[in-house]
């Protein structure tokens, strides 16, 4: 009888208790820019962190689920929030920019990640429908311009969609810091996003809307986020 180790080494698989498991990677294309040129390899995503395999071995990095501070990922984009200084920067911390240069990222990795990560995983990338329990059409307002679209408020997620994709976004409740708003046709998201390398752990969200926010919509997303802190006694 085939070894079963041997096979599964074979295979590219593991040996689980009841039999052979599938391990679970996924792997995309990417380039890496540097200060001076770039170089492409592979990033490579499994059940114990992150690494970056090139030809150039200086550039190859490695790291666990956590070690990452902040993971944010786009279609085309995958940025890791390190927790290592960046002298030059006066201490802000490094962040590390790939480039998707085949195929793209898409939402079973999104997904994947956010049963890995430590931290709250930064995501425009969304599931292709969700129920939402309301949708609300809105502007994102941004320093110098803003996007439209819905936000819509589902059991597990809030969701920005909208078709300016760098901007869409997808957040747990317990990954929202707090809610705010200014009267009946606002609403302000504060969440634990900070991929930049920015200092403070919170970054707003101020969406202007089209219809008047439902009292019980209000609710709704304030309960989702407070309740469950204040059942545990920290509020």
């Amino acid at each position: 009888m085939y070894n079963m180790a041997k096979l599964a080494g074979l295979l590219g698989i593991a040996v689980g208790s009841f039999g052979l498991v599938m391990a679970e990677e996924t792997r995309l294309a990417v380039k890496h820019d540097h200060l001076l040129g770039s170089c492409e390899g592979q990033l490579i995503f499994n059940d114990t962190g992150v690494r970056y395999e090139t030809k150039e071995a200086k550039h190859g990095r490695k790291w666990t689920y956590q070690d990452i501070q902040q993971l944010g990922i786009d279609p085309q984009k995958v940025t890791v929030l390190t927790y290592k200084d960046r002298p030059r920067y006066l201490g802000k911390d490094e962040r590390v920019t790939f480039e998707v240069t085949q195929g793209r990222v898409d939402d079973s990795l999104r997904a994947f990640l956010e049963g890995k990560l430590t931290r709250p995983l930064m995501s425009s990338v969304l599931p292709e429908e969700a129920a939402a329990k309301y949708r609300i059409p809105v502007k994102h307002r941004k320093a110098f311009s803003g996007t439209q679209g819905v936000l819509e408020l589902s059991e597990h997620y809030v969701i920005y969609r909208t078709a300016e994709q760098d901007d869409a976004r997808i957040w747990r409740y317990d990954e929202l810091v707090s809610i705010g708003s200014t009267g009946p046709y606002q609403l302000r998201i504060t969440a634990m996003e900070r991929t930049g390398g920015e200092y403070g752990g919170g970054k707003n969200f101020v969406f202007d809307l089209k219809e008047k926010l439902p009292e019980r919509a209000y609710d709704y997303l304030w309960n989702k986020i407070n309740r469950p802190r204040i059942d545990r006694g920290e509020e």
